[in-house]
């Protein structure tokens, strides 16, 4: 019986669980489907897509592009930019590295030109990701290292665990163990420090292949079977396929290579479903590579033919490089010397092209920097000899020289006067518009303090008047029951009494909603989710609350106004919409505070509303002296959908930097 009462106790979360999810998503939906188009109309596009990846890939790029579109038509450059950071992912799955690096080369572009720190940062750890995996390990390395000094520079610690893992990537791909064993200890011990379960397991990754090629063979295999448990915990595909083309690699090592195709095969089935063509490569070309081991070069020929072509197309150099080495070994097992020799003069043509790349690349820097120092000699000596002619000239015409300096001199201080006066001008300007803006929130402050200490004094009324009252009513009550024998089994009397708790309940629950103590110790997130809660602790109307970006502290009264907007346009929810389901969700976003509320209510007649009552007049007066504005979209028998902005740019406490990584 217990197990039961636990099992519906399960099913009755998870399918509330999964009625807020779908909540959320329809109203990003509404979002970018109904409301006017803007900067979060395009982040609505991102974020609905980004649901659908990496399972529905395809689903996911066209809300992407749908979000592009859009940017594009707003001129919306910094959300161009952001499109990379998301889009790249669904290339990736396909292999097309090259259009990934010219995307992620553009978003560093913008991201810079905006000064914009924790995006460049993602776009340039995109950036090396790309130029890794086409094998330009110096390049890769290049711009791991600057965004590195960003993570660092922004404190940015998950971005900075991430770059950390990528350099033992590289590292290990370069045959620098060691140092690949250092940056993967240190990508583990910040994830574990950080409790992030998934980062955990991709430092692990890296750390096992470190430990395998320092010939710690036994910690490497139990680092892999770790990353497979997480991934499986994780429900993460990629990490259980990391897992087991590592182990393949070790048992082929140890000439277990019964042991290694059947790892092979369990990665290339995932494969079959989970559409990544990044580990298909891997597990064709170790697998292709086993057959031969074990004696089947026909059916390895043909694994390693599909393996080559896939790698042209991904343009992976490093693995295309491998792989042609396996081919010829394969032709000289089926003696076919002429075509073994064709596939050892692709391996050599790469592996130099690989291998000669950094040295290429440092004779370059070399020969720059050769150039540079000729260059800043003859322009030395040019120097030397034009500042002989100027002392000689200076010698002749003194005083011309000094009537020129006295004219260059009093130009330069017309100018800076000039500028001066200008700057004096713009700054004038500034403050009174920001005198003007702080004119209308101190009106407007003035008002809602003579409000709210008008409900803190109807708060005390109730709870410590009207509340103690009927507290001392359910005491003489309960006294005279208790004198009275006959009164404890009249169903009457016990009716009255729960009467009586539920006014004392529904008091102190007025005085509450009159009196925020939360809107004051923990600010506006954590007093809307509170008031969010206790509304649907009341069984009538179940309220979510989801909250998107770092939400900051405002100031009181700004915060006041917000909650109690939000407040009012939960109640009108309750009196007239008869909903079972609301949501409250709350975005910022730079310098733009966004509030959407909406029910699954009966809805209303705007136009009726207006020419009936001043409600939504006074509610759309009080936004624009927050200097925000309010969208309503209602129709009858379709629910109502509030949307309010507002422009937090002189109220806000404590600014903070945002920035959207991958």
């Amino acid at each position: 019986m217990n197990r039961i009462f636990i099992y519906i106790l399960l099913g009755c979360f998870t399918g509330s669980y999964a009625c807020a999810q779908q909540m959320r998503t329809d109203s990003l939906y509404r979002v970018m489907q109904h409301q006017p188009a803007d900067t979060g109309s395009v982040m609505a596009c991102f974020y609905y897509g980004d649901q659908y990846y990496p399972h529905q890939a395809d689903s996911a790029g066209f809300y992407y592009l749908k979000g592009l579109h859009l940017a594009q038509q707003l001129h919306y450059q910094r959300g161009v930019a952001i499109f990379t950071l998301y889009y790249i992912n669904v290339l990736n799955l396909r292999g097309e590295y090259a259009r990934s690096l010219h995307l992620a080369t553009q978003a560093a572009v913008i991201f810079k030109a905006l000064h914009d720190g924790p995006n460049l940062l993602a776009a340039y750890n995109n950036i090396g990701n790309q130029y890794q995996e086409m094998g330009n390990f110096p390049a890769a390395v290049n711009y791991y290292l600057k965004a590195l000094a960003l993570a660092e520079q922004y404190k940015k610690a998950r971005l900075q665990n991430k770059i950390y893992n990528n350099l033992a990537s590289v590292f290990f791909n370069t045959a620098d163990y060691d140092k690949s064993y250092l940056y993967a200890s240190r990508a583990n011990n910040m994830a574990r420090a950080m409790k992030d379960t998934g980062r955990i397991a991709s430092a692990m990754v890296n750390l096992g292949a470190a430990l395998t090629r320092l010939k710690h063979y036994e910690k490497g295999i139990a680092a892999f079977n770790e990353v497979i448990q997480l991934g499986r915990y994780l429900g993460d595909s990629t990490l259980v396929m990391d897992g087991l083309i590592n182990n393949g690699s070790i048992y082929s090592d140890h000439n277990q290579h019964q042991r290694a195709l059947e790892l092979y095969e369990q990665t290339m089935a995932i494969t079959d479903t989970y559409h990544d063509q990044d580990y298909r490569l891997y597990a064709q070309l170790g697998y292709g590579q086993e057959l031969l081991k074990t004696g089947q070069p026909a059916k390895a020929d043909k694994v390693i033919a599909a393996t080559i072509a896939l790698a042209q197309r991904m343009q992976a150099n490093d693995e295309l490089r491998q792989t042609y080495l396996t081919a010829a070994e394969i032709k000289e097992a089926l003696q076919q010397p002429t075509q073994a020799l064709q596939y050892r003069k692709l391996y050599e043509a790469l592996n130099d092209s690989l291998v000669g790349a950094g040295t290429r690349k440092q004779v370059h820097q070399l020969e720059i920097a050769f150039q540079t120092a000729e260059k800043d000699k003859a322009l030395a000596e040019k120097r030397l000899q034009l500042a002989q002619k100027d002392l000689e000239l200076a010698a002749k015409t003194k005083w011309q020289a000094i009537f020129l300096l006295t004219i260059a001199l009093l130009a330069a201080l017309a100018f800076l006067t000039w500028y001066r006066y200008r700057q004096r001008q713009k700054l004038h300007a500034q403050q009174v518009q920001t005198l003007e803006k702080e004119k209308t929130v101190q009106v407007l402050e003035a008002l809602m303090q003579g409000e709210e200490k008008e409900r803190v004094r109807l708060s005390k009324d109730l709870h410590d008047g009207v509340g103690g009252l009927l507290s001392a009513v359910k005491m003489h009550f309960s006294a005279i029951r208790h004198d009275q024998p006959v009164l404890q089994q009249s169903p009457a009397y016990a009716h009255a009494i729960g009467l009586l708790d539920d006014a004392i309940t529904d008091i102190r629950k007025t005085a509450h909603n009159l009196m925020p103590e939360t809107l004051y110790r923990l600010g506006l997130k954590e007093a809307l989710q509170n008031f969010c809660r206790n509304i649907s602790y009341s069984g009538t109307l179940q309220v979510s609350f989801y909250s998107l970006g770092e939400i900051g502290r405002f100031k009181p009264n700004f915060e006041l106004s917000v909650y109690r907007i939000v407040q009012e346009l939960v109640n009108n929810i309750i009196k007239h919409s008869r909903a079972s389901e609301a949501l409250v969700q709350l975005t910022q976003q730079d310098m733009v505070l966004a509030i959407t509320v909406e029910d699954n209510g009966i809805g209303f007649n705007q136009q009726t509303a207006r020419q009936q009552g001043n409600g939504l007049t006074s509610l759309q007066s009080r936004v624009r002296a927050l200097n925000g504005n309010i969208a309503i979209d209602a129709a009858t028998g379709q629910g109502t959908t509030a949307y309010i902005e507002f422009d937090i740019s002189i109220v806000i406490n404590n600014p903070l930097q945002h920035g959207l990584a991958s």
